[in-house]
């Protein structure tokens, strides 16, 4: 497993948090991310997560991991209002 966890290095902005496969790192078999902040943040597949849209929200202390059927290699990125929310996070 590899590690990616975290801070939000400027709130009101997405981050990468996941780069998107090519060549060699085109196997990602699945990741996981939990907020372990105080504060709401949102994960996005493919585009810029943010606070609105079609963004997976991550309350206090929710975790997200993909399904055991996921295949997906597409750049996920990270939403938080606010600099230094932290998160875990790491892909398989």
């Amino acid at each position: 497993m590899k590690e990616c966890s975290g801070t939000i290095t400027t709130g009101g902005e997405a981050q990468t948090l996941l780069v998107e496969g090519t060549g060699a790192t085109n196997n990602r078999r699945g990741f996981f991310v939990q907020n372990t902040s105080s504060g709401d943040l949102f994960i996005r597949f493919g585009a810029d997560a943010s606070a609105a849209g079609s963004s997976i929200k991550l309350l206090a202390g929710a975790y997200y991991e993909t399904p055991a059927s996921y295949q997906g290699d597409a750049r996920v990125s990270i939403f938080g209002a606010t600099t230094g929310q932290s998160f875990a996070a790491g892909e398989w």
